[in-house]
């Protein structure tokens, strides 16, 4: 199989990279190739770091990750190749490769990186148009199914008993088709496209406290009461600073791995030999 670059004494074949875009379309296999071979090179660069370090992989570390394999989506990091795909030695030797990567990735981060609120804060102040909660509303809902007989007219026979909420809890627990009549035909918090369009419509356009008419869909004849409305805003900083600031940490380190592969292109770039003819 010819190859088609080679890091160190690590070879990468036209196989290597056509296991990674096996599934990939014509459209895309251009890019996808080309981004195949950074990713090995990369994959080679860490793994010739993780030999130099001394980093080896036991028995007990091999077996256990045997058995977690089975249950990863994408194992081995594979784009597009199944394991079934790959002889028994294959498989060994790509994920020990594996192993000692992350071995030395972690040994790279034996600590955590420093993140300050400051910076949590800062990362919220630049990404938050990502942190913006959706117009919600809130309803309680009476169905009469469209099973019964002049669904329509006891619909509106209903309404015209309901004069507040009181009322509307009551002839909720004793005509609702809906199994939410147990709660008072509470619906709970929901933002545009949950719901099914003819509720959306009449739930977005009452008051809070409004209750509506009768109003058709395919499951029947719906009444509504809107008990709560809360318009688009921001999610506040104090509600998940926590969260985010996991996130800046993962992505700290992120950037780290990316500014010490820069380095270990830099570094190596004798030992890292392209055959253009072959891409």
């Amino acid at each position: 199989m010819p190859i088609v670059a080679k890091v160190f004494e690590f070879e990468i074949s036209e196989q290597d990279l056509e296991r990674e875009c096996a599934k990939v379309s014509i459209t895309e296999r251009k890019e996808c190739l080309q981004n195949a071979l950074k990713r090995l090179i990369d994959r080679y660069l860490l793994l010739y770091k993780a030999i130099e370090s001394g980093i080896t992989i036991s028995d007990a570390e091999y077996d256990k990750a045997i058995w977690e394999l089975l249950d990863e989506e994408n194992p081995l990091d594979l784009w597009s190749t199944s394991l079934d795909q790959l002889t028994p030695k294959e498989m060994e030797n790509l994920l020990k490769e594996r192993l000692m990567i992350n071995k030395y990735i972690n040994s790279f981060f034996s600590h955590d990186t420093p993140v300050t609120k400051d910076k949590v804060k800062e990362f919220y102040d630049e990404q938050k148009e990502y942190f913006l909660k959706a117009e919600q509303v809130r309803c309680s809902h009476i169905l009469i199914s469209n099973t019964k007989k002049d669904a329509k007219a006891l619909a509106e026979e209903i309404r015209k008993k309901i004069h507040n909420a009181e009322d509307f809890g009551y002839y909720c627990k004793e005509y609702s088709d809906c199994l939410s009549n147990s709660s008072c035909g509470d619906l709970g918090w929901f933002s545009r496209g949950i719901m099914i369009p003819e509720i959306e419509e009449v739930a977005f356009a009452l008051k809070v406290g409004e209750i509506s008419q009768p109003f058709p869909s395919k499951y029947g004849y719906h009444i509504l009461l809107k008990t709560g409305h809360s318009e688009k805003d921001y999610i506040p900083f104090e509600e998940i600073k926590d969260s985010l600031y996991a996130r800046v940490q993962q992505i700290e380190k992120e950037y780290l791995l990316i500014r010490h592969l820069a380095e270990l292109h830099k570094q190596y770039a004798a030992k890292i030999i392209i055959y253009k003819e072959y891409l």
